[in-house]
C-alpha cells in the first residue's frame, strides 16, 4: 500500500510540475496576454522541482524577466525569486566578463584587418532577447573568413586558449581548467572558457554574411555581428541543427519567435529574410523554427505559416514536430535519441553524415570532460579520472535507456505516418 501511495504521489509531482512548466511557457505566448495568470495554482514544492528545467532550457531569467513586466511577482514564491534573482546577478557578471573578452578579441582583428562578425550570444539584443543578461551564454563564437583563420587563432592564443577541436567548418579553442558540470555555478564566471572560430569560405565579388555585417552597440562596446535578416536566419538553421541532436533549448525558440514578432511588420526584412533562407538550408529551418514559434508562442502572422508551411515543410517531418517537439522542450532530460527518427525524414543534404547504427551504437568512447592541468599532483589525477568514469557510464546509461525508447517509438512512429498517409 505504501508504494503504491508513493508511486501515487511521485506521479503526481510529476504531471503538477509538467502543468508548472507549461504555465511557465503560457506566460510567454502571445495569444494567452489576455488570460488570467498561469501561474497561481502552484505553490514552493512545484516551483522547486522544476529549476533545474529552468536552467538547462535556458528560461529561468527569461522568466524572471517576464513576470516583473507582466505584474505577476505575486504568484513567484519568495524564495524562488530570489534564487532567480542570485542567478541574475551572477550572470550579469559572467556576461560582463564575455563582452569584456569579446572586446578585446574584436579589437585586435580590427586592427589586424581582419573581417569578423560575432555570431549568437550578445548580437541577439535587441531584437530576440531585452538584455543580454537576461541570455545564458557558455561561450563566444566568431565569424572569419577563411583567409584569416591562421592570423585569428594567433590572436585567440593569446588570449590562453589552446585548440580543442577542428572540424574544417568550426575551430573550437577553450581556456582554464575543464571540470565536471556543476549547476550551482551554471551562471558563475568560469576560470574554463570556451572559443569558436567559424570559418566562412569566400569570394571577394560575393556578398555574403560577413560583406553584409554590421556594427551594433551592445552595452559599453561595439561589435560587427550579422545583418538582422541574416540573424534570423541562422537563428533557424541553430535551431534545426540542435533538433538533430541530443539536446533544444526552448530558450532558443522564445528568442527566435520574439525575433519573428519584432519584426512582422517590416516588409523589406522579410524579402532579405526570403533572399537569404534560400542558401543551403535555410528554408527548410525556416519552416521547422516558424512552426515551432507559431505552435508553442504564437505571434507569427498567418501569411508566414502558409508561405514557409506549404512549400518548405514536409509532411513527415511537421508531424515529428507535432508529437515530439513539445515533450522534448519540456523535459527535463539533456538528451535523447528521438532526433534520429527526424534525421531520417529530411532531405540528404540537411541530415547530417551520422547514420543510425552510429547514432544508435556509437563505436567510440565519450568525449573527455577535463584536461591534464600543469602540476597535476597524484591525489588531482585520480579525482579526474574518477570524474571520467562516471561520465563514462553515465553516457552508456544514457545509450542504453534512450536506444530502448528508439525502439518503442520508432513503432510508434511508424503507426502514426501510416495514419497520414493512408
Amino acid at each position: 500500500m505504501m508504494m503504491m501511495t508513493q508511486a501515487k504521489t511521485g506521479k503526481e509531482a510529476w504531471r503538477r510540475a509538467l502543468q508548472l512548466k507549461q504555465a511557465v511557457v503560457a506566460c510567454f505566448d502571445s495569444r494567452s496576454a489576455e488570460d488570467p495568470c498561469p501561474l497561481e495554482r502552484f505553490g514552493e514544492e512545484d516551483w522547486r522541482r522544476i529549476l533545474f528545467w529552468l536552467d538547462i532550457s535556458g528560461l529561468a531569467l527569461y522568466l524572471l524577466d517576464q513576470v516583473n513586466y507582466l505584474g505577476f511577482q505575486a504568484y513567484l514564491p519568495k524564495p524562488v525569486e530570489e534564487q532567480l534573482q542570485d542567478r541574475w546577478r551572477e550572470n550579469k557578471a559572467r556576461t560582463s566578463s564575455l563582452m569584456r573578452e569579446a572586446a578585446i578579441i574584436a579589437t585586435w582583428f580590427d586592427q589586424a584587418l581582419i573581417p569578423y562578425a560575432l555570431l549568437k550570444g550578445f548580437s541577439l539584443a535587441p531584437d530576440s532577447v531585452p538584455d543580454s543578461t537576461l541570455r545564458w551564454q557558455t561561450d563566444l563564437d566568431f565569424l572569419i573568413p577563411e583567409k584569416s583563420w591562421q592570423l585569428a587563432s594567433h590572436y585567440v592564443r593569446r588570449l590562453g586558449y589552446s585548440l580543442h577541436a577542428d572540424s574544417g567548418a568550426t575551430m573550437e579553442f577553450r581556456a582554464g581548467e575543464v571540470g565536471a558540470p556543476d549547476m550551482a555555478k551554471l551562471y558563475k564566471v568560469h576560470s574554463h572558457r570556451s572559443l569558436e572560430l567559424h570559418i566562412l569560405s569566400r569570394h571577394d565579388s560575393e556578398q555574403d554574411l560577413l560583406t553584409r555585417a554590421t556594427v551594433r552597440p551592445v552595452g559599453r562596446f561595439s561589435f560587427a555581428s550579422l545583418s538582422g535578416p541574416d540573424i534570423l536566419v541562422q537563428q533557424a538553421r541553430h535551431l534545426l541543427k540542435h533538433l538533430c541532436g541530443e539536446h533544444t533549448r526552448m530558450s532558443w525558440v522564445l528568442e527566435f519567435a520574439r525575433h519573428v514578432a519584432c519584426r512582422r511588420d517590416d516588409s523589406e526584412f522579410w524579402a532579405h529574410v526570403r533572399s537569404y533562407a534560400a542558401e543551403g538550408d535555410g528554408n527548410l529551418a525556416m519552416a521547422v523554427s516558424l512552426w515551432l514559434a507559431a505552435d508553442i508562442f504564437g505571434g507569427v502572422p498567418e501569411e508566414l505559416c502558409q508561405e514557409w508551411f506549404g512549400e518548405y515543410l514536409p509532411k513527415r517531418v511537421r508531424l515529428w514536430l507535432e508529437l515530439y517537439s513539445r515533450e522534448l522542450l519540456l523535459s527535463d532530460s539533456i538528451g535523447s535519441k528521438l532526433y534520429a527518427i527526424l534525421r531520417r525524414e529530411l532531405p540528404i543534404t540537411h541530415a547530417g553524415s551520422r547514420s543510425l547504427r552510429k547514432i544508435l551504437l556509437p563505436t567510440c568512447l565519450p568525449a573527455r570532460i577535463t584536461r591534464t592541468a600543469s602540476g597535476e599532483t597524484l591525489l588531482s589525477a585520480l579525482h579526474r579520472y574518477g570524474l571520467e568514469v562516471m561520465h563514462f557510464w553515465s553516457r552508456l546509461r544514457f545509450h542504453v535507456v534512450e536506444g530502448l525508447r528508439f525502439a518503442v517509438e520508432s513503432t510508434r512512429w511508424r503507426r502514426a505516418v501510416a495514419r497520414v498517409e493512408d
